[in-house]
């Protein structure tokens, strides 16, 4: 699936995964993911920012959530979780919704929201200025007007 992430999308991924290494989490998962989104800027990321959202008040939700390193000194990285797995795919789903063939950050973040109790969208709808369903019009307005570096 990553073959269609555009580059982009899988750096988001990679500070996703640094994210949860910094705050010494055993996983990788959908609280991350919006972490990576955020700090991997772009119009998504303005989006996300325009929102009310900032990388302190993203650092602050996930010190709270409880550090287990990762023990496993051959792991590569942290595992994702189910969710996270599940929202990579409906990704997949969003972007073939909107007739595109990669997947951008935008459908990286519509998928998040498209699962309203994951913990990376409690976080974004308790931080955001804007409700979910403005989110979703939003991205998908940005969506169908990609720019250029997406």
């Amino acid at each position: 699936m990553f073959e269609r992430f555009s580059d982009q999308a899988r750096h988001v991924v990679v500070l996703a995964s640094d994210a949860a290494r910094t705050h010494h989490h055993n996983h990788l998962g959908t609280e991350h993911l919006l972490t990576g989104i955020h700090a991997a800027g772009g119009p998504t990321g303005a989006t996300l920012t325009s929102w009310g959202i900032t990388g302190p008040h993203l650092d602050s939700a996930l010190d709270e959530i409880p550090a287990y390193p990762n023990t496993d000194p051959g792991c590569a990285g942290p595992p994702f979780t189910p969710t996270l797995k599940k929202t990579l795919l409906q990704s997949l789903r969003e972007a073939s919704l909107l007739g595109h063939d990669t997947i951008g950050t935008e459908h990286l973040l519509l998928a998040l929201l498209a699962d309203t109790t994951c913990t990376g969208t409690r976080i974004l709808t308790h931080l955001a200025d804007i409700n979910p369903n403005e989110m979703r019009d939003h991205l998908r307005e940005l969506a169908e007007h990609p720019q250029p570096h997406e």
